[in-house]
């Protein structure tokens, strides 16, 4: 059996975060999904290192997953969603290495910011033109509560139901 080891990432991931981020913007870009393409660079993931706790998931010592869990919204909620309740957290860029998608591994990760969490409140955005992650999302417990757009996308925000 494989271990995973799920830990808090440092600066040191940087650039391991970061071609992660770009490998799985590009693997969506090929399926019509271009919303990652361009948003993530090596200045972005040191930058939400230091505004959020990114928590990386790693095999045989290799950095597969990763997921950030932060107090603030992103920029767009306000106007995508105006009167949508604010959160206590927030979920941002769950990623798991293209070949390495359907192993169990970004489920992981957001039940272990879950846990972090206790029984604060947790919201995470979806693209709708994603339906797999939209399923993926309710599998694990959460509920659309708003639909809106944003960053020219439609999306929907989801809450996790306690």
């Amino acid at each position: 059996m494989t271990k995973t080891v799920i830990r808090r990432a440092s600066l040191d991931d940087v650039s391991a975060l970061t071609a992660l981020l770009e490998s799985c913007a590009a693997s969506m870009s090929e399926r019509g999904m271009h919303h990652w393409l361009g948003v993530y660079n090596e200045t972005s993931v040191a930058s939400n290192l230091n505004s959020k706790t990114v928590f990386v998931l790693e095999t045989e010592n290799e950095l597969v997953a990763c997921v950030a869990l932060g107090t603030e919204a992103a920029g767009y909620y306000s106007t995508c969603w105006p009167d949508a309740p604010k959160a206590d957290f927030y979920i941002t860029q769950l990623a798991v290495r293209p070949d390495k998608q359907g192993s169990g591994y970004g489920k992981q990760l957001v039940k272990h910011c879950l846990n972090q969490i206790g029984k604060h409140s947790l919201q995470l955005d979806a693209v709708d033109h994603y339906p797999a992650l939209l399923v993926f999302y309710q599998a694990l417990g959460f509920e659309i509560i708003a639909t809106g757009t944003g960053l020219g996308d439609k999306r929907h925000l989801f809450r996790f139901k306690r």
